[in-house]
């Protein structure tokens, strides 16, 4: 047996390290459900705080105005005029979101591709660290 190679009761520093990364990413890898499900739950809160402020303040001004007599009527040109802009807003909204999911595609395939790359990368490295090893060591 070789100075290199592990005894039964022994453990080498490369093993020890490679059960303590696939441990920690392992844990990392059982939280994200956990990151997600939070985010969401943000995001929901998010909008419905928006929400709320919005009608809110349509609420308080329509209020406002009917106490103080203002009239609030508008012109058919008028009523037009904010259902076109809120149309394009809705439309505007549609491919915001789009772009980003896109973009978070996107993003997820590089990633993909980079880490098949770390691989055969990692592979052609080996295939050198032995090529190397075996010029040194002679063979009996």
């Amino acid at each position: 047996m070789s100075k290199i190679e592990n005894t039964s009761n022994q453990k080498d520093i490369y093993s020890v390290w490679k059960e303590g990364i696939d441990s920690f990413y392992s844990n990392i890898e059982k939280s994200i459900p956990q990151y997600h499900q939070a985010f969401t739950d943000l995001f929901q809160e998010y909008v419905k705080g928006w929400n709320n402020i919005a009608s809110s303040t349509v609420d308080i001004q329509r209020e406002f105005a009917t106490k103080a007599g203002i009239k609030s009527s508008l012109p058919e040109s008028s009523i037009k005029i904010i259902h076109d802009s809120e149309e394009k807003l809705n439309r505007s909204l549609s491919v915001q979101n789009k772009i980003s999911i896109a973009s978070i595609d996107v993003t997820k395939q590089n990633i993909k591709t980079w880490n098949e790359n770390s691989s055969a990368f990692a592979n052609i490295n080996k295939s050198m660290v032995d090529s190397l090893v075996a010029s040194f060591n002679p063979k009996i």
